[in-house]
């Protein structure tokens, strides 16, 4: 059979490693024995996709502004730890040379720079202006959360069940401080007034993501991966930190809130998920998808592009 067509058959292995969905349900067939936020995120966006990524290990190479998000989460990562150490961010010649190695590291597995018509150089010099105003402007508000076997909530692996399928991910940040949903006049007046606000309120699971423009509030208030992250540590309040790659590189934050029902909305799509993957279900997205393009889609000249 051609590749990509042939159907998957999970080992014993991987079915046993699956477990039980439900206690009346069938058995899990998933190829790596558990589900991710960005699997999920696949799946839904394209079950194609899903099969040659997960199914049949078709890995496609990363897009030339991959390596500038990687060294960003880096640089981000090394002024958290700082912080937990010693009270106050890494100076910020330190996180910018974090940043410069990750990024050179990371651009080492990308080819597309001239098909993507992206300058690897000034990529790069908008990685740095990027993490030097987070150091600067945004670290010194953060207290990474430390809980009391002393780990620490910078990615932090989470590994919980939803609704009975397993489920791993890593949280980019717990900030145990989070100043964002208080305006300057608010947080002075709080702080003139001797009042301390609620844990619960300054506590937030925080993502960074290096976007060429802001998140939509849709696309915050209904992020799957979020809610997982919320579910999974009980934190209701959550914020992305968006990293803006514009001709003057700006740093956006924007919280939400997660309720009872959006995480029983995350169980059943999860469960569904999971029902569809263990069955082998994976149909072509509709073909007026965005992704569905030999520019978005690594897998095309495997998939629609072979018959057009």
């Amino acid at each position: 059979m051609k590749r990509g067509v042939e159907e998957f058959q999970p080992t014993p292995e991987q079915v046993e490693a699956a477990g039980l969905m439900t206690e009346d349900a069938p058995h899990l067939m998933l190829p790596k024995s558990y589900l991710s936020p960005s699997q999920v995120s696949t799946y839904l966006r394209c079950s194609k996709q899903y099969e040659y990524r997960y199914i049949y290990k078709m890995r496609t190479p990363p897009g030339a502004l991959a390596a500038q998000g990687t060294a960003c989460h880096r640089g981000a990562e090394v002024t958290h730890h700082n912080i937990v150490d010693n009270n106050e961010p890494l100076p910020t010649e330190e996180v910018v040379s974090a940043y410069s190695d990750a990024y050179d590291k990371a651009a080492e597995r990308i080819t597309s720079w001239k098909a993507e018509g992206v300058d690897k150089g000034a990529a790069k010099d908008v990685g740095v202006q990027l993490v030097t105003l987070y150091n600067l402007n945004f670290a010194p508000n953060v207290k990474p959360m430390v809980d009391a076997n002393g780990v620490r909530g910078i990615e932090e692996k989470v590994e919980v069940d939803v609704n009975g399928v397993p489920m791993l991910g890593f949280i980019d940040l717990i900030d145990e401080n989070d100043q964002s949903g208080f305006s300057l006049e608010e947080a002075a007046l709080v702080k003139d007034h001797g009042m301390v606000v609620p844990a619960e309120l300054r506590t937030s699971v925080v993502d960074f993501k290096t976007k060429a423009k802001k998140a939509t509030r849709g696309e915050l208030d209904g992020s799957l991966q979020f809610t997982y992250y919320s579910y999974a540590k009980k934190i209701p309040r959550i914020r992305m930190d968006m990293f803006l790659r514009h001709k003057q590189p700006k740093i956006f934050q924007a919280t939400s809130l997660r309720t009872e029902g959006d995480y029983q909305w995350l169980f059943a799509v999860v469960e569904g998920v999971a029902r569809a993957i263990s069955a082998g279900v994976f149909p072509p997205c509709d073909p007026t998808s965005w992704c569905c393009s030999a520019k978005w889609c690594g897998y095309w000249k495997d998939c629609r592009g072979k018959v057009l």
